[in-house]
C-alpha cells in the first residue's frame, strides 16, 4: 500500500506498523512461505533452499509479479493450493498490484460475524471498522457487488475458453492468472509453459480478464453501460 510507503518515508514506522492491512498481508506471505517450505522440504537439498524457493514464489505471485524461479507445476497438490489462494488475495488496496486486494478481503471477513450476529440478535447495531475507523454501508455494498462481479467474470470466462478442451486446472487457474494478473498459472499454462496453445477467441476472452482485472473491473465494465453512450 503506498500509504504505508509514505509513512516510512516520512519516518513514522509505527504508524505503517499499525497499517491492519499491512499487517494481514505480510502475515499471509510468512504463512505461506512457511506451509509451502514445509511441504516441499524433500524436493530440495535443504530446507533453507526450499524456504528460499518457497519466498520467491510466493513473493512474486501476491505482488502479481509474475516471474518463477523454479516449474512450481510439479509441487505437492497442497502448495500449488497455496499459490493459487494467494493469486486471489493479490497484493495491498492502493497498490500497482492485482488480485481481490486484502483490503475487500478484511472487511468481507469481519462483515461474516456482523451478518451472524444480526441474525440473532435483529436490533444489534454493529460497526465494522478498519484501522478503528467505521466502515460506511456504501463501501460494505460496493466491496459484496465487487465480489459478486469478479466471480461472475471468473466463472463465465473459465465456461467460454473450455470450448478449447484443455483440462479444468488449466482453464481455471489461465482466468484466474489473467484475471488477477499473476503471469503463470498451473498445468499447461504453468511456469515453464505459455497461453500460445489457446484459440484466438480464448486469447480475447484472456486478454479481456487481463484488462478487466489491471482497470479493477468497473472502468471496463462500464464501456458497455448503453448509457454511458446515449446522448442526452
Amino acid at each position: 500500500n503506498f500509504n504505508a510507503y509514505y509513512l516510512l518515508l516520512t519516518k513514522k514506522v509505527m504508524q505503517a506498523a499499525k497499517n491492519e492491512e499491512v499487517r494481514y498481508y505480510l502475515g499471509i506471505i510468512g504463512l505461506a512461505i512457511v506451509a509451502i517450505a514445509i511441504n516441499t522440504r524433500e524436493m530440495f537439498t535443504s530446507f533453507g533452499r526450499a524456504f528460499q524457493q518457497a519466498a520467491f514464489q510466493v513473493g512474486s505471485i501476491i505482488t502479481t509479479t509474475g516471474y518463477a524461479t523454479t516449474d512450481f507445476n510439479v509441487w505437492p497438490v497442497f502448495s500449488k493450493t497455496i499459490l493459487v489462494i494467494i493469486m486471489f488475495v493479490g497484493a495491498c488496496a492502493g497498490s500497482t498490484g492485482g488480485g481481490f486486494k486484502i483490503s475487500r478481503l478484511l472487511i468481507l471477513c469481519k462483515a461474516i460475524p456482523k451478518q451472524l450476529s444480526l441474525v440473532i440478535h435483529p436490533r444489534e447495531v454493529k460497526v465494522i471498522r478498519m484501522d478503528g475507523k467505521p466502515i460506511d454501508h456504501n463501501t460494505l455494498r460496493s466491496t459484496n457487488v465487487y465480489l459478486a462481479i469478479y466471480f461472475f467474470i471468473l466463472l463465465v470466462s473459465t465456461l467460454l475458453i473450455s470450448v478449447d478442451n484443455f483440462n479444468l486446472t488449466t482453464n481455471f487457474t489461465a482466468v484466474a492468472s489473467t484475471l488477477n494478473n499473476i503471469g503463470p498459472g498451473l498445468d499447461s499454462v504453468g511456469p515453464t509453459r505459455n497461453f500460445g496453445m489457446y484459440s484466438d477467441f480464448s486469447k480475447f476472452v484472456l486478454m479481456f480478464d487481463m484488462l478487466a482485472g489491471r482497470l479493477e473491473l468497473y472502468p471496463l465494465l462500464i464501456l458497455f453501460m448503453p448509457s454511458l453512450w446515449r446522448r442526452k
